[in-house]
């Protein structure tokens, strides 16, 4: 699981750091920087994602909130 992070806000980010650049490039998705507070922000461009990348900080995708996951399972198992 050390491509998932859950925040203290209980949201589910899929962590994408060392295809962050190949993302970026794409433009297929949107990726975040993820602070160690729980806090994120969008990478608006490449200075964004180099910086984020020299801080060892995470970049991940959104995913959901933990709790709509787990209420889509909930569903699927009924």
């Amino acid at each position: 699981m050390d491509n998932i992070k859950i925040t203290q806000d209980g949201f589910v980010w899929l962590i994408v750091t060392d295809s962050a650049k190949e993302l970026w490039s794409s433009g297929a998705l949107q990726i975040y920087r993820l602070y160690p507070d729980g806090t994120e922000a969008l990478i608006m461009d490449a200075r964004d994602l180099q910086y984020a990348l020299e801080h060892g900080d995470d970049i991940g995708v959104e995913v959901a909130p933990l709790v709509s996951l787990i209420n889509s399972y909930q569903n699927l198992e009924q």
